[in-house]
């Protein structure tokens, strides 16, 4: 199975290639900003890992014909909604770097010297992503009915990322806020359009119960956000491919940062990690059982069960 899900995940992003590609041979007119804009799409999309697309075809299934078409869109899709709120968070965070390469907002300040222009390129090219998302979704020729489904599916999800982005950022402003306000704004801002997002429209493209995951995606993205809170505290460059630390230097409440005080010996740093990490493996733990519950083809469960034990490698990892 895993040798498919590869194979169909790369379908995705072929087609995702092809659809950047012959949108931006559209663009009649030459301008260096809408080339920065259009390249750091491209990136983000077809770069990284391509979970949230993985999990598309995980819930899917073994599908053929038009299902299998359908999941391979809706990767696309998800691909495109992930690549445009990474480059919408990497301004809200002050982020130079993502996935090792400089951001855009940082490339274009650097290149023109104003920091506002910077800026305004890279909420232009998210504001770009976002719309490439509907429109490969509304051109792909899908039945009618199953495009609706979808395209209900991605921007509830948008809906809620952004509520849980906007809750992140008055956690910065507004005094100490506590675990509780930082776990609803995570489930808000990851394990929607990173987990259950995905899962749903993979069900969808089988003509399975769209909500049959919902409880497994909350338990993998909790278990998810617990790695990335490590990885941004902690994390080292070479492995996360963003600065060391940012989250510490950039004040951001995280399920790491609530729990540091500037000061803390070795031993508490430590036990603060070793907290986090056993909460994401209690998640993970509630994921594989809810996992074994499910009434799938076991090549189904296999790919959740492999997803858990990705996020599990993430936990250590990055400690």
């Amino acid at each position: 199975m895993a040798g498919d899900i590869t194979a169909r995940v790369n379908a995705s992003i072929e087609l995702l290639r092809s659809f950047l590609g012959d949108a931006r041979s559209h663009v009649t007119v030459a301008c260096d900003l809408l080339d920065d804009a259009h390249d750091a799409v491209a990136t983000c999309a077809l770069g990284g890992k391509h979970l949230r697309s993985m999990l598309v075809h995980i819930a899917a299934g073994d599908v053929s014909g038009e299902r299998r078409y359908a999941a391979e869109v809706f990767g696309a899709c998800v691909d495109l909604m992930h690549a445009a709120f990474l480059i919408h968070d990497d301004v809200i965070d002050s982020d130079d770097l993502r996935r090792g390469l400089p951001t855009v907002h940082s490339v274009v300040r650097r290149r023109t010297g104003d920091h506002h222009v910077g800026t305004s390129v890279a909420i232009t090219a998210g504001d770009l992503a976002f719309n490439a998302a509907y429109r490969l979704l509304a051109h792909a020729g899908l039945p009618g009915e199953l495009t609706a489904d979808a395209l209900r599916i991605l921007t509830d999800a948008a809906d809620l990322t952004i509520i849980g982005e906007l809750l992140d950022i008055a956690h910065s402003i507004y005094p100490a806020p506590t675990a509780e306000l930082v776990k609803v704004s995570n489930h808000l801002k990851t394990a929607v359009y990173s987990f259950a997002a995905p899962l749903q429209l993979g069900a969808l493209a089988a003509g399975r119960p769209t909500a049959m995951f919902n409880e497994i995606a909350e338990e993998l993205g909790c278990a998810y956000q617990a790695a990335d809170d490590i990885a941004g505290a902690i994390g080292c460059h070479t492995k996360t491919g963003k600065e060391a630390g940012g989250d510490i230097k950039q004040g951001r409440a995280t399920l790491m940062t609530i729990r540091l005080e500037y000061g803390l010996e070795s031993e508490d740093l430590r036990q603060v990690v070793a907290d986090v990490i056993a909460e994401g493996h209690a998640h993970l733990t509630r994921a594989r059982q809810l996992i074994g519950q499910l009434d799938v083809p076991p090549t189904i469960s296999d790919g959740l069960y492999d997803v858990a034990d990705r996020i599990a490698d993430m936990l250590v990892d990055h400690a």
